[in-house]
């Protein structure tokens, strides 16, 4: 399987010339009358049946896969292990967060557009640290990328808002959304009307700020202060497990492997640093892990019901990248 074939023959892809010719009849969005091209496009159909525009990430999916086929070569002062490299490449990406954030009142639909590029980008750039990943078939890379870019997005912001709070650079009820902002749970709105035909505050009980952003993972990251590798630990084995679980097979099965080599890596880190007897700090990211898994779950409840009553937005050109309970696609 080449590039070639994977970026244009796969049927997730084969749809772009069709999808060329039906968005050259529809109307232009006011960045392409300017001459912008974002990766993702908000298309509105005036013979549309509803008032959901088209959402098209084509070319952000395949600035993606260019990301996780293209070896990210990390500089290494060192051998360095797997879970290492995943480790470094985390440094880098949160590397550029600013400490001096502004508060949003409004998260735009322009911020969401920037985080499903922040995210599926970064993540893509991540996973090309590890050398055994690199080594994965360009297939079950891309398997990766659809199963965990927003996962992995929404982990990394946790991570960085646990970190922010440690440091009191903000407060018990903010979340740092991004690498100079930051919201409110208590006074914070949200433009979903890309997702759904209803308001922010009648979907609250889809979209609660602390559920959300998972305030209750921070609080016990923040207690169990776990170091780079640590932290890198406990996100892959979070979004490995939810890969394999999300395809089962073989990808299952490779995913299980992962998780024991980036185990291994972590009982090498631990002998390395003297920490001999760490059960029970493996115990306690462990509990992160299962928490989060918790909290996911509770949440994909909620999605459920509303993909019952079709109260979400699928119309999304890349759908195996973006699906919402009970849809799933593999």
């Amino acid at each position: 399987m080449t590039t070639e074939n994977i970026q244009y023959d796969r049927d997730s892809f084969t749809s772009f010339d069709h999808l060329q010719k039906v968005t050259n009849e529809m109307p232009l969005t006011v960045e392409s009358s300017l001459g912008i091209h974002p990766l993702v496009a908000f298309i509105y159909s005036s013979e549309s049946s509803t008032d959901f525009p088209f959402i098209d990430t084509t070319r952000l999916v395949q600035r993606a896969i260019i990301n996780i086929q293209t070896p990210n070569l990390i500089k290494k002062t060192r051998r360095m292990s797997n879970l290492q490299q995943l480790a470094l490449g985390l440094e880098e990406f949160q590397s550029t967060q600013k400490e001096n954030v502004f508060e949003k009142s409004v998260i735009s639909r322009n911020d969401h557009r920037g985080d499903y590029e922040t995210g599926m980008c970064a993540v893509a750039t991540w996973l090309s640290c590890s050398d055994r990943i690199r080594n994965y078939p360009d297939e079950l890379k891309i398997r990766l990328l659809q199963s965990i870019w927003f996962i992995w997005g929404r982990l990394e912001r946790v991570a960085m808002t646990a970190r922010m709070r440690s440091k009191n650079l903000c407060d018990k009820s903010q979340f740092v959304v991004s690498k100079n902002s930051l919201i409110h749970f208590d006074n914070m709105k949200s433009d979903i009307s890309h997702l759904t035909n209803h308001t922010f505050e009648e979907m609250r009980f889809f979209f609660t700020p602390k559920e959300l952003y998972y305030d209750e993972l921070i609080w016990e990251i923040m207690e169990v202060q776990p170091d780079d590798v640590e932290l890198t630990f406990i996100m892959s084995i979070i979004c490995f497990h939810v890969a394999g679980t999300h395809f089962g097979g073989e990808t299952q099965e490779e995913m299980e492997r992962l998780q024991d080599v980036l185990a291994d890596d972590l009982h090498e880190h631990y002998t390395k640093n003297y920490k001999t007897k760490y059960s029970l700090r493996l115990k306690q990211l462990m509990r992160i892990k299962e928490n989060f898994l918790k909290l996911r779950n509770i949440r994909l409840e909620k999605y459920s019901i509303g993909g019952l009553f079709d109260l979400f937005n699928m119309n999304f050109s890349n759908p195996e990248f973006f699906w919402v309970p009970p849809q799933k696609y593999v």
